[in-house]
């Protein structure tokens, strides 16, 4: 299920309908999309990630980081991961998070 579409789309004051046509698919597609009553493809979920410029992973709710992992985000996942402390895991998170909200204004 794409956890959140519907919030990137109404982030973007858009219909079913504008997106729907913005991606070159049926409206009733979109809004199955949407409501988790059918999956989306491989290719599918890359055109809507690539639409919205967020990971596959944020669009299918896995994680709230929206943008896609390059290779220094992965560098700093693992370097958050050897920590080996949940919690020192977790402020780091928050950090990146803080950091990535900063970067939208």
């Amino acid at each position: 299920m794409l956890e959140n579409l519907k919030r990137l789309r109404i982030e973007r004051n858009m219909t079913q309908m504008d997106l729907a046509l913005d991606l070159g698919i049926p409206q009733s597609t979109y809004q199955q999309y949407e409501s988790g009553t059918h999956e989306a493809g491989y290719d599918t979920l890359i055109q809507m990630a690539d639409y919205f410029a967020v990971s596959i992973d944020f669009l299918l709710g896995r994680t709230n980081i929206r943008v896609p992992v390059s290779e220094d985000n992965l560098k700093v996942a693992m370097r958050i991961q050897q920590l080996g402390n949940p919690e020192f895991s977790r402020a780091a998170l928050t950090l990146l998070e803080q950091i990535e909200k900063m970067r939208e204004v």
